[in-house]
């Protein structure tokens, strides 16, 4: 089985220029599914990218409303219906690379037998040159502009899902990978969501601003962070996990010193068992009775 690091850091390298493919550890090599740099013939498929262009989710996964992408594992997990809400990494317009991402959730959420969702971003809020990308408002004039409408979008997809699925999700969490971290570290501090847990791989930081928001929230759902001592930007992630332990804020933290700007199938495993509340992990509170705005 592929793992999810390879998928994900596969995703971030492209999305950053880099080669087409990389391992878990961050050491790129070389792809079998590369893009050709020759022309394609008259008769030959679209490319990812013309694809695309056309449609924002993988072809095997359900589009619900709002380009919200959904995946439902064959047999599901016992215990309770569990839906795992995955915020992308930036991605260029057009690229295709949003599929890797989505895949990567997908084959976590059919290991774990869980339901996953994928909201899309919004363009013209990245960060410096990627500011035309797909991303997450981190930033609060962003938050003001956009926060109430995504939140919107992901409570009619999860209505949506849980008619398609035959009964509602009793334990919702959210997963955010890379920008996708960061957005979900500020949901978390702000207690925006009524969920049950997050998971922040690969982004968020411990900024003294979300510090102050946090020591003001009362709702606390559970928080992992998982982070790779190869990428570059995981001392926002040791500084978020010290954060974390400042505020007595229920939290795990599995750090992989050779892994890089990717998701481990290690770390996603440990997500799971910390939220579900098992291998001594806090039992999740049981707040997941919908993504709806605060």
């Amino acid at each position: 089985m592929r793992s999810l690091a390879m998928v994900l850091s596969l995703a971030a390298l492209l999305a950053a220029g880099a080669p087409a493919s990389a391992s878990g550890d961050g050491a790129a090599q070389p792809a079998a599914d590369a893009p050709s740099a020759d022309a394609p013939s008259a008769d030959a498929p679209a490319p990812p990218q013309a694809a695309a262009a056309a449609r924002w989710c993988a072809p095997e996964l359900a589009a619900l409303p709002g380009e919200v992408c959904a995946f439902l594992p064959a047999k599901a997990a016992p215990g309770p219906r569990v839906l795992v809400i995955y915020l992308h990494g930036v991605v260029q317009p057009d690229s295709g690379w949003q599929w890797a991402q989505q895949r990567g959730a997908a084959r976590a959420g059919a290991r774990h037998g869980v339901a996953v969702m994928m909201p899309r971003g919004r363009r013209g809020i990245g960060p410096k040159a990627m500011e035309d990308w797909w991303c997450w408002p981190t930033a609060t004039a962003a938050q003001a502009t956009h926060e109430d409408a995504l939140l919107a979008e992901w409570d009619a997809a999860r209505a949506e899902l849980e008619r398609r699925a035959g009964g509602r999700f009793e334990r919702v969490f959210v997963f955010g990978f890379s920008n996708g971290a960061y957005y979900a570290t500020s949901l978390a501090m702000r207690g925006r969501l009524p969920v049950d847990g997050y998971a922040a791989f690969a982004g968020g930081s411990g900024a003294r601003y979300l510090e102050r928001a946090g020591a003001q929230t009362k709702a606390r759902a559970p928080i992992f962070v998982g982070w790779g001592g190869k990428d570059p930007a995981h001392r926002d992630q040791v500084a978020l996990a010290k954060m974390l332990r400042r505020l007595k804020w229920p939290s795990r933290t599995l750090g992989k010193p050779r892994a890089g700007h990717a998701m481990t199938d290690d770390q996603v495993d440990q997500a799971f068992a910390f939220l579900s509340g098992k291998r001594g992990g806090a039992p999740a509170p049981g707040r997941g009775r919908g993504a709806r705005a605060r």
